[in-house]
C-alpha cells in the first residue's frame, strides 16, 4: 500500500520538462564563432547570382545600344578590354548585333592593315564595333566581337541604373596574357604527352624482348625432353 501511494503521488505531482545543457566557456565560443562564420557566409551568398556560384551580382550588366536601348551583350562574355582603342571584346553577342558580310581594310589610324567586318545595331542601324578577320598586331582579337565603348551604355542589374561604357570601370581582363598562359600550358602538356610516349615504345621493346627469349627457350625444353 506505502508503495502504490508513493507511485500515485509520483504521478499526481507536477513535474518540469526539458533538459539542462552545461556547456563549458570554449564550447560556448566556439558555437558563437560557427555562427558569426555561418551569417558570414549568408551574407556573402546574398550577393551571389543564384544558380551560379562565385558570380556577383554586382559584377553583372547588359550592355545596350546608346541609342535604341537594344542589348547587345552583357558582362558573362566579356573576355577582354581595349582601354587605348575604347573597346569591349566579348565571345558572344545577342541576335540584335548585325555583321556586314563586305570586309574592310584600314588604311589609317591605330587598325592600319587590319582586315574586319563592321558590326552594326539590327534595331537603329548605327555602327557599334567590328569583328578582327585579319591582323599582325592584334591577331589575338580575331574572331571576336569589338564593342565600341562610346556606342554602348551599361545597364547594371543591382542598382538597377544605367551608365556610360566609357566611363565604367571594368575588371581587368586581358586576353593577350590568358593566351600566352594557354600556349604554356599546352606546351607542357605536349612535352607530357612525349615522355609518355617515349616511355610506353621503351616498355613495347621490352615486353618484345621478353616474348621473343621466351619463344627461343621453349623449344631447347621440348628437344631436351625427347632426348631423355
Amino acid at each position: 500500500m506505502a508503495v502504490r501511494r508513493q507511485l500515485v503521488r509520483l504521478f499526481q505531482e507536477p513535474r518540469l520538462g526539458g533538459v539542462i545543457t552545461v556547456e563549458r566557456a570554449g564550447a560556448v565560443a566556439g558555437s558563437c564563432g560557427r555562427a558569426q562564420r555561418s551569417a558570414k557566409t549568408l551574407e556573402d551568398r546574398a550577393g551571389e547570382v543564384p544558380g551560379r556560384p562565385g558570380l556577383r551580382l554586382e559584377d553583372c550588366a547588359l550592355y545596350q545600344c546608346r541609342r535604341c536601348r537594344a542589348v547587345l551583350g552583357d558582362s558573362l562574355h566579356l573576355c577582354a578590354q581595349e582601354e587605348k582603342r575604347g573597346l569591349l571584346v566579348c565571345f558572344k553577342v545577342t541576335h540584335d548585333v548585325a555583321m556586314d558580310d563586305n570586309l574592310m581594310v584600314c588604311v589609317e589610324g591605330e587598325l592600319i592593315g587590319c582586315t574586319y567586318n563592321m558590326l552594326y545595331c539590327r534595331s537603329c542601324k548605327v555602327e557599334i564595333g567590328f569583328r578582327l578577320y585579319c591582323s599582325k598586331s592584334l591577331a589575338y582579337l580575331r574572331g571576336f566581337f569589338c564593342l565600341f565603348k562610346d556606342s554602348i551604355i551599361c545597364y547594371l542589374l543591382q542598382t538597377k541604373s544605367t551608365i556610360e561604357a566609357s566611363k565604367m570601370i571594368f575588371p581587368i581582363v586581358s586576353l593577350k596574357e590568358h593566351v600566352q598562359k594557354l600556349k604554356e600550358n599546352l606546351i607542357q602538356v605536349h612535352m607530357r604527352i612525349e615522355l609518355l610516349i617515349k616511355k610506353l615504345e621503351e616498355l613495347n621493346q621490352q615486353r618484345t624482348l621478353t616474348e621473343k627469349q621466351g619463344y627461343k627457350a621453349r623449344p631447347h625444353v621440348q628437344l631436351s625432353r625427347v632426348q631423355r
